[in-house]
């Protein structure tokens, strides 16, 4: 086996690159493309949706839809900013840079690498909070509802604790003969047993969105001979949102399934982690908006005053209202 530098010196960046992004293109631009267009993705969004936030939440009555929606819009915009620095921090490129990164461990990619997992986990944590919030106003809460999506949630938060406090850590956990360093970032390598538990806590939360969306399809169903309408406007962005996670979520795991086949394919997994971390609060922040659209703020009389009544307000995923149909 060469020394630490020779392997560092040695790696193909192009080949690792497009392989991290799922690629053929002949340039390490493909990797680079993906991470730049997700993190673009958030401050975008934010910027294209801000008049609508100045509008619908600044000077609000603080509730707790209102102290949940700026949580989680502004957690998730300033919290990746480490995330950022960890995937496009740079060093030169030098045998001592690689023996220290694979022998010795920088501390900074240590820190980095541990924050980003507690992020994670804080991140769904809200959005799972918020899902509840809105279905259980939805059920009119029902507190057998609740206690059901109460002891789902505790098993995808379970799983995610356990993930972060007993599972070892990827800067730590591959031996000097089998991990290198990064050129580009500050991320290592996931092996396939290392994302056992990866998988395991992802599934617990794609469980999860799959609940949400059945709890709001019956309840349309149900609901639907009664002419209330507003029910049927929650399952068609209800469909939406959940369709964009699903698919999200549904690609995350299969990274960490199956990589890439190449070389570096330990690299890959969970490669659209933070794209899938990303896309869960824009949809979340996309729907609470939509709640408060002053076109769509038709409400059941007994909900006009309520802190949860918000939570079941008409809502669009582009913001066009259907036109009022009577019952």
């Amino acid at each position: 086996m060469s020394d630490a530098s020779e392997i560092q010196i040695g790696v193909n960046t192009s080949e690792y690159l497009n392989s991290v992004a799922f690629s053929k293109l002949p340039s390490p631009a493909a990797f680079i493309s993906f991470l730049t267009r997700t993190t673009a993705l958030l401050f975008y969004d934010y910027l294209l949706t801000f008049e609508w936030e100045t509008s619908r939440y600044w000077g609000a009555k603080i509730t707790w839809p209102v102290f949940l929606f700026f949580v989680n819009r502004y957690a998730t915009l300033l919290g990746n900013i480490p995330v950022v620095i960890q995937y496009f921090w740079t060093a030169e490129i030098t045998p001592e840079k690689a023996l220290v990164m694979v022998i010795i461990r920088t501390p900074e990619c240590i820190r980095i690498e541990s924050y980003h997992r507690y992020f994670l986990v804080v991140t769904q944590l809200l959005i799972g909070v918020i899902l509840v919030v809105r279905t259980y106003a939805l059920y009119e809460r029902s507190k057998r509802v609740l206690a059901f999506m109460l002891a789902v949630s505790a098993v995808g938060i379970g799983l995610g604790l356990w993930t972060i406090f007993f599972t070892p850590n990827p800067t730590s956990a591959h031996g000097p003969d089998n991990d290198v360093g990064l050129i580009i970032g500050c991320t290592y390598g996931l092996s396939a047993n290392q994302s056992v538990s990866l998988i395991i806590t992802w599934s617990a939360m794609l469980v999860f969105d799959c609940m949400i969306f059945s709890l709001t399809l019956y309840r349309a169903i149900t609901r639907r001979e009664s002419g209330f309408r507003l029910l049927n406007m929650l399952l068609r962005d209800g469909s939406i949102y959940f369709g964009v996670m699903v698919l999200s979520n549904t690609a995350n795991i299969l990274t960490y399934v199956v990589g890439t086949e190449s070389l570096l394919k330990d690299y890959t997994r969970g490669v659209v982690t933070t794209f899938t971390n990303i896309i869960c609060s824009i949809m979340i922040s996309r729907l609470m908006l939509n709640l408060r659209d002053p076109a769509l703020a038709t409400r059941e009389s007994t909900e006009d005053d309520d802190e949860l009544g918000e939570f079941t307000t008409y809502m669009t995923f582009n913001g066009q209202p259907e036109p009022p149909q009577n019952p």
